[in-house]
This record gives C-alpha cells, sequence and structure tokens, in this order.
C-alpha cells in the first residue's frame, strides 16, 4: 500500500465531498498527549532518527512483534511516558511506568499468535517526554530523552516483569540519549 499525502478527497457517489485525509488526521489525531497518539509518535520519532524521511517513507506496520527496524535489521521496542497527561490538571504529575511485559507475537503467514509469550525485539527504546507543564508542545524533540537497552538485559534482571519504573529502568543503565544521537546509540549498542 502507497501511504497517503493527506490530500486525497473522501467521496460519495462519485463526487468529492470536500473531506479529505488531512480533515481527519487533524480531526482524529491532534491531541499528541494522549497516550495512543503519544506511542505511535514515539515510535515515529524512533524510525524518523533511523532514517531520512522521505515521500517514499515506509509505513507503520501494525501486527508485527515489534515497532521499528533499524537499517541494520535490529528489532526495536518503542514505549512512551510523559509526566503530563491529557486528563490530569496541569500540577499533578503521572509516575513514570513502562510496560515491558512478555507478548504473544501474531504470525501472518500462518494467522495464529505464538505458542509462547516473550519479548520479541533485540532493543528497547523507553521515549519520555520530559515537561511539566502543557504549554510545551510535544513536537519540542529538546524535551524528549530516550534510554536505550539491550531486551537480554530485562530477559536476566527482570524475567517476568510486566513493568518498570523510571528509577528501577536507570538502575539497569541504560544509555540516555537525545534524538539527534538516538540511530547511532541504536545501532551501537552492543546486544
Amino acid at each position: 500500500m502507497k501511504p497517503l499525502t493527506g490530500n486525497e478527497e473522501f467521496t460519495f457517489h462519485g463526487a468529492n465531498t470536500g473531506l479529505s485525509v488531512k480533515d481527519f488526521w487533524i480531526w482524529a489525531y491532534s491531541d499528541l498527549i494522549d497516550n495512543t497518539q503519544r506511542g505511535v509518535m514515539a515510535e515515529f520519532l524512533v524510525y524518523s532518527s533511523l532514517r531520512n524521511i522521505s515521500p517514499d517513507a515506509q509505513m507503520r506496520l501494525n501486527w508485527l512483534p515489534f515497532d521499528v527496524e533499524s537499517p541494520s535489521g535490529r528489532r526495536i521496542e518503542v514505549k512512551s511516558a510523559a509526566y503530563i497527561q491529557a486528563w490530569t490538571p496541569e500540577n499533578i504529575f503521572a509516575q513514570i511506568r513502562f510496560d515491558i511485559g512478555k507478548k504473544l507475537a501474531w504470525d501472518n503467514t500462518t494467522a495464529a499468535y505464538a505458542p509462547e509469550a516473550k519479548r520479541n525485539c533485540d532493543l528497547y527504546v523507553f521515549c519520555l517526554f520530559t515537561a511539566k507543564t502543557k504549554d510545551v508542545s510535544l513536537l519540542d524533540l529538546d524535551y524528549w530523552d530516550f534510554y536505550v537497552l539491550p531486551t537480554s538485559v530485562l530477559n536476566e534482571k527482570m524475567p517476568d516483569q510486566k513493568g518498570i519504573s523510571l528509577s528501577s529502568l536507570l538502575k539497569l543503565e541504560p544509555i540516555k540519549t537525545n534524538y539527534s544521537g538516538l540511530c547511532s546509540v541504536i545501532e551501537s549498542i552492543n546486544l
């Protein structure tokens, strides 16, 4: 499938309705602080750090057992968190936790889930939006921290853990980077 540009028009009985895909995107996805949109945006940030975005860019693929694949073939699970949430008042901050639970992978060739849950990636990138006010845009990459950790560390230190707090994650000594350093960390980290 070819990526949409946003200019595609909805039609009714073969005639344009005046509604475009961009109109839909604005309506559905403008609240970037929402957990669902923020998670997808974090995946995009990791993906975009690994490639120059072009009109022929790969689209996000659902149902893969991991979120992003690096140019060298590293399978990456992306997790996001933020101190501020769409539904909380300005001065109440969320506890930072990331999901690290094992998952059943979907196999498109067999149209079935794998028989055993596991962590289906080579490494995790934990993306933290650090702003503590809703006045800061999620598009400001100065407010994003990225923590990269090989899956083998989680498998060894926390084999059955389903979630991890930021303080527990930091004890595992992930490599912290900003957006500009993310690609080199992902590609150079020892697995």
